[in-house]
């Protein structure tokens, strides 16, 4: 399951669920390599699928495939044969012909269980998840008893994000045989993919029990303590798995993304670029190079890797990724929104240059920022759905909006463009915090994302040891915290010494949030949707930056050209935040 954040790839399928049978038995059976008694005048089919069959097992595809085509050649519809020859036509690469050569033998035959079962298996790998769903569901209606028909039916439902289905039928794979360790391990990702990481841990390990060299189970338990911040216990996993199997690309791929949380940029670089080497379409590590790059400012090299992101992969097909032409005079643009909030503003600020080309601009927004975005002078159109309408020139992700205008050094970065408020919205805000208390109003957030979860950025800075740094601070104490816990925000206040006023309802109305960012004179935060809101009414934010950093806030430095005049304060690679809470008392002191 392929994710965005550090592009990581979290919970590999473990075995590859095939079967291969003679649905009639193995009766008259011929020595493998005994061709006169295979190839004799008379031709005996049993001993010559016997013959194949063992060559197929044995890893002899060649010669198995000449015995399956002879064999073909005398019965056109034996089912065996084609099945098999199927099977050998599947591991090469042939995805169509394999599904023509295994539909024929469910044909000449319906009722052999394991033929339906690797017919789902080629539809899968050809993305026909629903298609290979019925194939799986046929065979357990022929055997359900069948272990591997129900793993790689949980492995459909996976695909498709169904993890209960998913969970459900990797347990009746278990149930009906507890030692079948691939059901074990993706049990595991299911799980893992609902946040339960305790209980995926465990089907990762029963896995390892039953199987101690699975390299997938090693490599998927790896990554789940990486989620988990056991960074070292993830790095001996992780190499594990590459011993047993130094071509599992998934294993190196993360072994990367790890090495990048832990500032080894040049040793992840070169292990990203061995996955590269291993299999160049293997999105998760091109991914990975280019956050890498995009953390040291690498901008040229950055787009085209970022471009292989998890948030756009459905639809990478229909995108434009390349630059776009100089003069678009008279070209409609439809851009659709990438990711969250935070996003959509931050990438918006290279609509400007499509504009200045000459293009007519159709945007297509998260509908809690839709409103804003209707006042922009550069869109010429804003909408929440595709639907109806006309088709565009050129459609493209905000994501690759870089890429597209050729963004090749922190030099071509767009001026930020301001974001109008509403009429009265402003006045409004002023009675709110006037009602506070008086100025300078200091606002915090400490906390955002969502915690060990694939695919999400997760930052959060100490909020109690932060209102203890800010005790000695004049100012209004506001907290702009998104979903705070239960008695946190009284916890903030208790060490803060003084009140913390809670005004995180303004995150349900961007309007009213606009409007407060626009006079508060402090804000204190991790990385937000209000950063990027804050920058669009010309006001900066003091940014704390957790280890490892986003690649928008750079590998090291006290600002990031995205931000300008938005000073960062970096936890230290030890997971310390003294030194830059230390400095933020500084400079806040400093304006006091």
């Amino acid at each position: 399951m392929n994710t965005d954040g550090k592009g990581k790839t979290t919970g590999d399928v473990a075995g590859d669920g095939i079967e291969i049978t003679i649905a009639g038995g193995r009766s008259g059976s011929a020595p493998a390599g005994d061709f006169t008694a295979v190839f004799g005048s008379a031709f005996d089919v049993a001993g010559a699928l016997a013959a194949a069959f063992d060559h197929h097992r044995a890893g002899r595809l060649a010669e198995a495939e000449a015995i399956y085509k002879r064999i073909l050649d005398c019965q056109p519809d034996h089912a065996d044969a084609l099945h098999l020859l199927g099977m050998i036509t599947y591991r090469r690469g042939g995805l169509d012909a394999a599904v023509d050569l295994i539909g024929r033998a469910i044909a000449a035959d319906d009722a052999v269980a394991n033929f339906h079962t690797n017919l789902g298996n080629v539809l899968a790998a050809k993305g026909l998840k629903q298609d290979a769903i019925a194939a799986y569901l046929r065979a357990l209606a022929l055997d359900p008893g069948s272990a591997i028909a129900h793993n790689n039916l949980g492995n459909a439902h996976l695909a498709l994000g169904r993890l209960d289905e998913a969970e459900e039928n990797y347990r009746a794979a278990i149930a009906q045989e507890p030692d079948y360790w691939p059901a074990h391990c993706n049990l595991g990702n299911a799980l893992l993919r609902k946040q339960q990481h305790q209980a995926a841990a465990e089907s990762y390990r029963q896995a390892l029990r039953i199987k101690p060299d699975s390299a997938e189970a090693l490599g998927n338990l790896g990554e789940l303590r990486h989620l988990d911040g056991a960074l070292g216990e993830a790095e001996e996993l992780l190499q594990s798995a590459i011993a047993i199997d130094p071509g599992l690309v998934a294993a190196h791929s993360n072994l990367g993304a790890l090495w990048m949380d832990l500032g080894r940029y040049d040793d992840a670089c070169e292990r990203l670029e061995h996955v590269q080497s291993l299999d160049p379409d293997y999105l998760p590590a091109r991914t990975n190079l280019g956050l890498l790059a995009l953390l040291r400012g690498e901008y040229a090299t950055a787009w085209p890797f970022y471009a292989a992101r998890q948030s756009v992969r459905e639809h990478a097909g229909a995108l434009w990724q390349e630059p776009l032409p100089r003069d678009l005079k008279g070209k409609h643009v439809l851009i659709l929104k990438d990711q969250g909030l935070g996003d959509e503003i931050f990438f918006l600020r290279f609509a400007p240059v499509l504009k200045a080309r000459g293009a007519r601009i159709t945007y297509c927004a998260g509908a809690k920022i839709v409103a804003i975005l209707k006042r922009l002078p550069f869109l010429d159109e804003v909408v929440t759905s595709e639907a109806g309408l006309e088709a565009p020139d050129y459609k493209l992700s905000a994501g690759d909006l870089p890429l597209a205008l050729g963004m090749a050094s922190a030099g071509d970065l767009p001026p930020v463009y301001s974001l109008p408020m509403e009429d009265g919205r402003e006045a409004a805000m002023t009675r709110r915090l006037g009602e506070l208390g008086p100025p300078p109003y200091i606002a915090l957030t400490w906390r955002a994302g969502t915690p060990h979860e694939p695919g999400s950025i997760f930052k959060e800075a100490p909020a109690a040891v932060l209102a203890r740094t800010l005790a000695a601070v004049s100012g209004t104490v506001v907290a702009l915290q998104r979903n705070p816990e239960p008695g946190e925000i009284a916890a903030v206040t208790a060490a803060l010494g003084r009140p913390v006023h809670d005004l995180t309802d303004l995150n349900d109305d961007l309007e009213d949030m606009l409007a407060a960012l626009s006079l508060i004179d402090e804000y204190v935060t991790v990385s937000n949707t209000n950063v990027h809101l804050r920058c669009g009414v010309g006001r900066p934010s003091r940014v704390l930056v957790p280890n490892p950093p986003e690649w928008r806030w750079m590998a090291a430095g006290d600002q990031s050209p995205w931000f300008p005049g938005s000073p960062v304060y970096r936890q230290g690679v030890d997971g310390s935040w003294d030194g830059a809470l230390a400095r933020l008392a500084r400079d806040l002191g400093g304006k006091g």
